[in-house]
């Protein structure tokens, strides 16, 4: 059964074609993967299922009226008309661990995430559609919500570039490229598997049917020759000109009819060379090492809005080292990027190589000035030097329009690009990676991964793409209760050794402890806050909270 149909779905801006007649089927029940570059149109696409913008051309066919939607935008600073009071979206704050008293204005990235799509998911619409859920979840939480997803209840349709993420939940990717769109059963597995099969057969018989035209206008070529000394013959005073004007008109009948055979077949079945995929190149250089140690923390201490995120941290970074900030939300890994740059205070001694350079890439890529193009933002004197930076940028994925777009009007995942083209100008020591795989489109994550590897300097970087994480880390700094403690395994050596089984009596206490904050959820939603009762109420669910935490 379906929930809908795109039938020849088309978006364009002015002259600017966006999608270009989208068709296909949307299965009610399945969970749908939309992948593709950035400045793609999966957005665009996502809007149009919301009903927030009109096609240009096409429709969303829709099996009987049209189904609720609830729609989760990617970033969103302030939290707008979001409703917190439904008790689902406590349930699923609980299985968060997000702290019922944490305001969103002041929560950390990860919390923000999880509480908006508490939210979403509490709407229960029959179609859910989710633009980039995954930026900022920790492992635990990627995990509830693969659960979540899996347990079905919806429609979903969701903007990912979390691989681990699509082979998870995925039951069909549809693959936005060149404005068409593409759609692959099963998985990104799967996906990707079909789509270097499919491109592989078709450039096999693109060339049968090239060497097939080469051997055609060949024989055209040889006809048209003859012809024209048919016709250079039969202008000759002897007694062969009409011989000669017959065998000529008889090779240009030949060759009309060759080349109208031909213009027939190539109309019927027209085979194109495969398009190139989105090639994205990155080419970050370190500069000189200076010294062996790079960064050193002794008794470091750092509270922020009244609570301890850590105490009595002390490790070494080495030079060269590939360390993985990895733990809950809210544990202060980003706050220890912004000491390592001067901008957080704190107690302890936090020591650098003195004329160590540090790139920084934050999460949100909000320090970039919005009101400056391209052009004026990447500036050089010489004009060797600005064609080298529009070589760079061209490699980056960026066209000649967007050289004098203001910053501002690029996408998240474009301004990604533009921090990654600083860097590569201003040849870093040490680059210091919030969610660096956010936003990036899965050309420009492997990209990314090739170049990192390659880099001879010292990376430290948070991430929550499972499959970024196994590839670049050589080391832990592992964040959580109330400390920083640095391992020198990948991640998945820590996960393996960290794996224990829990015995029968945790199990149940464990059941029992959710059990009961399910029930005082339950109670706490049909009160109004504010009463004795509430609060009470509220005491012990945090308490229960707190018990169900220490047990994990």
């Amino acid at each position: 059964m379906l929930i809908g149909t795109l039938n020849h779905l088309s978006f364009a801006h002015g002259e600017t074609v966006i999608l270009n007649r989208l068709s296909a089927d949307i299965p009610e029940g399945a969970c749908i993967a939309i992948v593709g570059a950035n400045g793609a149109g999966k957005t665009t696409l996502m809007s149009m299922l919301a009903g927030e913008i009109v096609p240009t051309g096409g429709l969303i066919a829709w099996n009987g009226s049209p189904p609720s939607v609830t729609y989760f935008r990617q970033e969103q600073e302030v939290e707008g008309d979001t409703d917190w009071e439904q008790a689902e979206t406590h349930i699923y704050r609980s299985k968060w661990h997000v702290p019922e008293r944490v305001e969103y204005a002041s929560a950390s990235g990860g919390e923000r995430m999880k509480m908006r799509l508490s939210a979403a998911l509490a709407e229960k619409s029959r179609l859910t559609l989710l633009d980039e859920p995954t930026n900022h979840l920790d492992s635990d939480s990627l995990d509830e919500l693969i659960r979540l997803i899996n347990k079905g209840g919806s429609t979903y349709v969701i903007v990912t570039h979390d691989r681990h993420f699509i082979d998870q939940t995925a039951d069909f990717v549809f693959e936005i490229e060149y404005g068409k769109l593409t759609a692959y059963k099963g998985n990104y597995s799967d996906y990707r598997d079909k789509k270097a099969s499919d491109r592989k057969n078709q450039q096999k018989h693109y060339e049968q049917q090239q060497r097939k035209i080469a051997q055609v206008e060949g024989q055209i070529a040889e006809l048209t020759n003859w012809s024209s000394k048919a016709h250079a013959a039969s202008t000759k005073k002897d007694g062969f000109k009409e011989h000669f004007r017959m065998k000529a008109k008889k090779r240009d009948v030949q060759v009309r009819s060759m080349r109208t055979r031909l213009e027939a077949e190539l109309e019927k079945d027209r085979i194109d060379k495969p398009e190139n995929e989105v090639d994205v190149s990155f080419e970050v250089k370190g500069q000189q090492k200076k010294g062996k140690r790079v960064l050193e923390c002794k008794g470091v201490r750092k509270a922020f809005a009244g609570r301890e995120l850590f105490k009595d941290v002390s490790f070494t970074v080495q030079a060269g080292e590939r360390i993985a900030l990895v733990g809950p939300n809210g544990t202060g890994k980003s706050t220890l990027f912004k000491m390592a740059l001067g901008e957080e205070s704190y107690a302890g001694e936090l020591w650098k190589t003195a004329g160590m350079s540090i790139g920084y890439l934050s999460q949100t890529v909000l320090d970039l000035p919005g009101d400056m193009t391209m052009a004026e933002y990447f500036y050089a004197d010489t004009f060797q030097e600005q064609g080298m930076i529009r070589i760079n940028l061209t490699n980056l994925g960026f066209s000649e329009k967007q050289w004098n777009l203001p910053l501002s009007a690029l996408s998240q995942g474009e301004r990604v690009k533009v921090k990654l083209m600083q860097f590569i100008l201003e040849g870093m020591d040490v680059l210091l990676l919030d969610e660096p795989t956010n936003h990036l489109d899965l050309p420009s994550r492997e990209e990314l991964e090739k170049t990192l590897e390659t880099f001879p300097g010292t990376l430290l970087f948070a991430s929550h793409d499972r499959y970024f994480n196994e590839r670049m880390a050589d080391g832990l700094l592992i964040f959580g209760d109330g400390t920083i403690q640095k391992v020198p395994m990948t991640l998945r050596e820590w996960e393996e050794r960290g794996v224990v089984q829990q015995t029968d009596n945790q199990l149940e206490e464990r059941l029992r402890l959710e059990t009961e904050m399910q029930a005082v959820l339950g109670k706490l939603s049909l009160m109004k806050p504010g009463s004795g009762e509430y609060a009470r109420l509220d005491r012990v669910y945090n308490e229960l909270s707190r018990r169900l935490k220490a047990l994990k």
